[in-house]
């Protein structure tokens, strides 16, 4: 079962981020050789990466927000 192994579904992600952003083929393929060294996969890692940084900064800011209310309760 190849069609649900993680590589593919990190090239399909990286591979539509990239057209949703850039639109042309030739910006997508620019992009690609130069900031992801060729691979819509590596792509998809940043996109992901991306993701969970702004889940993560949200979690920290929530916690923080309660700290400071139970605190100031």
């Amino acid at each position: 079962m190849r069609f649900f192994s993680k590589e593919r579904w990190l090239e399909r992600i990286g591979e539509l981020y990239l057209q949703l952003r850039l639109r042309t083929p030739e910006k997508i393929e620019r992009e690609l050789s130069i900031k992801y060294e060729g691979q819509y996969r590596n792509a998809g890692l940043v996109l992901l990466f991306d993701v969970f940084m702004a889940l993560a900064v949200v979690a920290a800011v929530v916690v923080l927000a309660a700290i400071l209310y139970l605190f100031a309760a």
